[in-house]
């Protein structure tokens, strides 16, 4: 829900990287509103947007339909909800595939 509530400030995409490699730091209110005020978001927000759960529903979509794809991790990619191997050249050849079929 972290990472929702920053992209509700334009901030998910260094939320995310940070919280995929594993900082431990975001772990804790001190290194979240560190990592958040080095961002350029406002913490206060950011942390009313998780205590009030404002992006809960559509963390659990994504996860129910994660769940129900049967996906385990990251990362899973589909194309056209076709799984793909999550390999450059298997998703490059599966976007060719879909965008022939489309025309």
């Amino acid at each position: 829900m972290v990472v929702e509530c920053a992209a509700e400030q334009g901030g998910f995409w260094p939320l995310h990287d940070r919280f995929m490699a594993g900082d431990e730091t975001l772990f804790t209110e001190a290194g979240l509103r560190r990592q958040v005020t080095f961002e350029g978001l406002e913490f206060a927000e950011l942390w009313q947007c998780v205590s009030e759960g404002q992006t809960l529903p559509l963390v659990s979509a994504s996860y129910d339909e994660g769940t129900a794809r049967n996906v385990a991790g990251t990362p899973t990619v589909f194309v056209n909800g076709e799984r793909v191997d999550p390999t450059f050249e298997a998703i490059e050849a599966a976007v060719k595939q879909a965008a022939e079929a489309a025309e």
